[in-house]
Parts: C-alpha cells; sequence; structure tokens
C-alpha cells in the first residue's frame, strides 16, 4: 500500500514537473525538430536539479518531516509561475475598463493573483485537504493527458490551406539554376543618402564610388508604399500592397509584421522561397526579436550547443523571470542599452559574426537582417562605438548613427565580397527618420542594391522593398516582373 502510494506521488511530481515542458512544445508544435536537441535536454536537467535541490533547502530549515508534501508544493508553485503570461493576457481585457495603463500593470497584477494561490494551495497541501489533494491528481493528470495529445496529434493544414488559398503571388521557376544567397538588410529609419548630405552639410561621394566600385548601385528618389516599419515590412513579406485603393487592409494582409512570421502562417515571400528550396534566416532586433514569434527561423551559431540562448528566452517568457530580472536591473541602474541594445540591434554585425563562425551552408539561404540603425535609440558613435544619445528626436545622435551605418555597409560589403562573391544584396531603409516633415517624405528610403548581371534595373520603376524582391524572384525564375504601383 506504502509502495503505491509512493508511486503515485512520483507519478504526479513528474507530471506536474513536466507540463511547462509539453506545453512549450505544444505551443511550438511546428518547431519541435528545432527544439529538441542537447539544450532542451539540458533545460530539462537544470531545472529538475535546482527544483530538487530546492525541496531540500526549504524541507531543512522548515524542518518538516514529509518530504513529499514540500515538493509538491514547489512543483505546483514552479507550475504556476509558468502560467503567468497566460494569466496576463486573461486579465488585460478586464483592467482595460478601470486603467488607462492596464497593459503595463496587468504583468504586475498577475504576480501578486499567483503569490496569493500559491499561499492558498500550500496551506491546502500542508493541511491534507483530501478534496484538493484529489483535485489536483485529476487536474494535472488530464492536463499533461491532454497537452500530449495535442503534441502528437497537432495538425496544423487547416490554416496552411485556408492561408494559401490567399497566396496569388508565385515565381515558378522557369530557369531551375543554382540559386545563390540573398541578403536583405532593413536600416531602420535610414533617410536617402542625398537629403541626409543636404541636411548635415555633409558629402559622402567617397561612400558612393565606394559601393560602385564593387558593383553595387545606389538607386536614388526611392519610395516606399508605407511610411512605417510595420506596414512596410508587412507588404515587404506579403510582396505586395496591404491596403486597396479606398485604404481599407486587403483580406490576405491581416495579420501585420512580426506576427506574420509565427510558425502557422506563410505569406507569399515565404511561400515563394519554399517552393524554390531556399531557407530563410531572420535576424530581427530588441523590438522585434526572433525567438519572441519563430524559433526555426533564428540564426543560431550551433544548433548543437548545449546553452542555446534563443531557445531558454522563448521558454521562461511565458513565467515572470526575464521581466523580473528586467525590473532588478532598471532598480540598480544596469545599462541595457549599452549590454543589450547595443548588440541585438546590430544586424549586420551579427550577421558577419556568425557566417565567419559557420562557414557550411547547405541549401541557398534568404537572410533577413533588420538593422535597428540609425533608428532611435541612437546608440552609437560616428566610429560605431557606444555612446547613447537620449530622446527619439535627437539630431546628433541621429547623424552619428547615420555615418556608423555607413561605416557597417562598407565592412558587411567588404565582407561578402570575399565570402560569397555571387550573392544578391540589398540595403534598403523602411522608412525615412523620425524628423521627417509630412507623410510624404518619410516615405522616402535609402536604396543601395548588387543583384545578378541578368537583372536589369528600369529607370522608370520605383524600386522600394516590395518591387525589388519581385525583380529578385522574377530574375532567378526567368519570369516578367509584375511592379506594384506607386
Amino acid at each position: 500500500m506504502k509502495i503505491e502510494k509512493n508511486l503515485k506521488h512520483i507519478s504526479l511530481a513528474l507530471i506536474i514537473f513536466l507540463l511547462p515542458f509539453t506545453d512549450f512544445l505544444k505551443n511550438n508544435t511546428n518547431e519541435i525538430d528545432v527544439i529538441l536537441g542537447k539544450s532542451f535536454y539540458f533545460l530539462v536537467f537544470v531545472i529538475f536539479f535546482f527544483l530538487f535541490i530546492l525541496t531540500h533547502i526549504i524541507n531543512f530549515f522548515s524542518k518538516n518531516k514529509d518530504f513529499s508534501k514540500t515538493l509538491l508544493t514547489v512543483l505546483v508553485i514552479y507550475w504556476l509561475v509558468f502560467k503567468h503570461n497566460s494569466l496576463k493576457l486573461a486579465v488585460n481585457p478586464f483592467l482595460d475598463r478601470f486603467f488607462s495603463n492596464a497593459t503595463e500593470i496587468s504583468s504586475e497584477i498577475s504576480l501578486i493573483i499567483l503569490i496569493i494561490l500559491s499561499i492558498y494551495i500550500s496551506i491546502l497541501i500542508y493541511r491534507n485537504n483530501h478534496f484538493f489533494h484529489k483535485f489536483i491528481f485529476i487536474f494535472f493528470y488530464l492536463s499533461f493527458l491532454i497537452s500530449l495529445v495535442q503534441v502528437f496529434n497537432f495538425n496544423d493544414t487547416s490554416k496552411e490551406d485556408e492561408f494559401s488559398k490567399l497566396n496569388t503571388i508565385n515565381f515558378p521557376d522557369k530557369l531551375n539554376d543554382k540559386k545563390a544567397n540573398i541578403y536583405f538588410f532593413i536600416l531602420d529609419g535610414m533617410q536617402p543618402i542625398k537629403e541626409f548630405e543636404k541636411y548635415y552639410k555633409l558629402n559622402e561621394n567617397d561612400f558612393l564610388k565606394y559601393v560602385e566600385n564593387k558593383n553595387y548601385k545606389y538607386i536614388h528618389n526611392t519610395i516606399n508604399s508605407y511610411n512605417n516599419t510595420t506596414h512596410s515590412l508587412s507588404a515587404f513579406f506579403y510582396l505586395d500592397k496591404i491596403f486597396d485603393e479606398n485604404g481599407k487592409l486587403k483580406s490576405k494582409s491581416n495579420i501585420f509584421y512580426p506576427s506574420l512570421l509565427r510558425n502557422d502562417n506563410k505569406p507569399n515571400l515565404l511561400n515563394n522561397l519554399d517552393n524554390l528550396g531556399y531557407d530563410f534566416k531572420w535576424i530581427g532586433n530588441f523590438f522585434a526579436l526572433c525567438p519572441k514569434f519563430n524559433l526555426k527561423y533564428c540564426l543560431n551559431k550551433n544548433p548543437n550547443a548545449i546553452v542555446d540562448t534563443y531557445l531558454y528566452i522563448n521558454f521562461f517568457r511565458q513565467s515572470p523571470l526575464i521581466q523580473t530580472i528586467w525590473s532588478f536591473g532598471l532598480i540598480l541602474n544596469f545599462d541595457f542599452d549599452r549590454f543589450i541594445y547595443f548588440d541585438v540591434n546590430n544586424g549586420m554585425g551579427r550577421l558577419t559574426n556568425y557566417l565567419s563562425a559557420d562557414h557550411e551552408i547547405d541549401k541557398p539561404t534568404f537572410y533577413f537582417v533588420h538593422h535597428m540603425s540609425p533608428h532611435w535609440p541612437y546608440l552609437t558613435n560616428e566610429d560605431c562605438s557606444y555612446k547613447n544619445y537620449s530622446g527619439k528626436k535627437n539630431i546628433e545622435g541621429y547623424r552619428a548613427a547615420y555615418i556608423c551605418t555607413l561605416k557597417k555597409i562598407k565592412e558587411t560589403i567588404q565582407f561578402l565580397d570575399k565570402f560569397d562573391p555571387n550573392s544578391t544584396v540589398i540595403f534598403q531603409s523602411d522608412h525615412n527618420w523620425i524628423m521627417s516633415k509630412d507623410i510624404k517624405e518619410k516615405k522616402m528610403i535609402f536604396n543601395l542594391i548588387k543583384i545578378g548581371k541578368n537583372c536589369d534595373l528600369d529607370k522608370n520603376i520605383n524600386y522600394n522593398n516590395v518591387n525589388t524582391l519581385r525583380l529578385i524572384f522574377s530574375c532567378m525564375t526567368g519570369n516578367n516582373p509584375k511592379y506594384i504601383d506607386d
């Protein structure tokens, strides 16, 4: 009888411990092949070891002889911690009715609720409440069973089929040639070079001569379809305008960037890349960080590494851990700008570092690099060393960030010229700087490209983000390019 009781407690403890992991797999079913690796199993071991030691410590100081009660309490609280994000989303609509800053306080309110629940559950466990013990057995066993069924029998074909019906822009491959890598750099908020020269009374002819000598072409007077990142990059992935002539959102474009990169979506760009045998890799920034949306698109220096930062960020974001560390950092005056933003927002640098360390490319790859400069926050000096300029409309900060970005473009060109000389490389902004006078000026963008020799540029075409992509796909597949109107 005692052995049977112990087995029941052990099985319950194991189920509660594994639930956050099965829920994580359930929520990222299409990425299981990416998740299940050394780093994931290492994470399971570390958390198990931590909880086991924590239980022993609590048991020792509380002088409690019943180890199973302490373990059950610790595990239930551990499970509750990973319900923080779900609870926060649940309380948000309710708080919206009473508070204007509901989003800002929902995390703290959710944490308080979890603390109260943890205390109440601990009391019930230590008082041997039989009804509660039966309840948690049934509840956790059912939760685990449902989670496992969803993991193993997940079927996402309905969403993909529905989404694929909306994908009408396709580039059938008429050439079947070997495909070159594509590097598309979005330089957030980078104004056209002529406008930059005019405003700051500078001369960047040396830069233009350098890129021309490297077979790049700077295209002046380029106007993007939209004046903000969300709409511009949504159009980028749909390969089309996202609003109709009446200003209404098109039905096929109802999911915006970066949410459209989640695993249940397949916008036109990704659909065509799949059809052409391309891999897609995304280097984001702190405002649109890859692991928050889709692990399989993230760059990883070593997929077999024991510690995978991207994986751990994605796992722990369901708990208050990351936000708590962030809050403590602010209290201790930790310079997040220097040690986090500065590196994460340096997309060009992160790409070249990755490629330098990993030279094996199994299949043609489309690298989408969202370089968060010269957009605010302005964190670089002209020589690209760290310097923090405060405010969104800091004229000197933008100037320094712009000059640093030109420097990084030259370094990236120099690197790719040796590492991948036959590749297609695009440096474009998504919109103009924040100090633009009006919407028309806000749509003017920086535009520097290097495309294949069989790709002809038409002087009458406005090569914005979407039209540049349409040109690239047309050239590599042998189709006549069909451009969107201004």
